[in-house]
């Protein structure tokens, strides 16, 4: 039975571990976001990572409710005898509720800033475009300005 616990205890640790790296990358998307231009292939390099990493939060979760489906009904019969084990699996629970909160709080964040920064540069974009257009427009105009048909043209010297 303890080394059911401590598979639990293992499972929920490295389940912490795992969210502290998404809130690392995180807040290294965050930094990106804040800079005046993006390295795109960096951002989608940190995305990919915390889709890996949420994977295996899965199969942990996955895990984890396996070995409790084994030991539930010992645990409650005999919570008196695990009630350290039980207490420290509650505080772990807990700090991970807080942190998938916490996450879940940024990506929202995060998903503002990068829909903003789409914006923001998809209206310079727009700009450089429409700003290179009118260049082409005026060279175009300018240069049926200078020409002259020769009707026009004096031809005394």
């Amino acid at each position: 039975m303890d080394t059911y616990l401590d598979m639990l205890q293992d499972s929920l640790k490295k389940k912490l571990d795992i969210l502290n790296r998404i809130m690392r990358y995180q807040k290294e998307e965050s930094d990106m976001l804040k800079q005046g231009s993006m390295d795109m292939e960096a951002f989608d390099r940190s995305i990919n990572e915390k889709v890996v990493l949420a994977e295996s939060i899965d199969s942990l979760d996955d895990g984890f409710e396996q070995v409790y489906d084994r030991i539930r009904e010992e645990m409650i019969a005999h919570k008196e005898r695990y009630a350290v084990q039980i207490r420290a699996m509650q505080d772990m629970i807990a700090e991970i509720s807080e942190k998938n909160v916490l996450i879940q709080a940024e990506e929202n964040r995060i998903k503002l800033e990068v829909d903003n920064f789409a914006r923001r540069e998809s209206a310079a974009l727009r700009q450089k475009r429409n700003g290179g257009k009118a260049a082409l427009s005026y060279y175009n105009n300018m240069k049926k300005l200078n020409y002259m048909d020769s009707q026009f043209m004096d031809k005394k010297k």
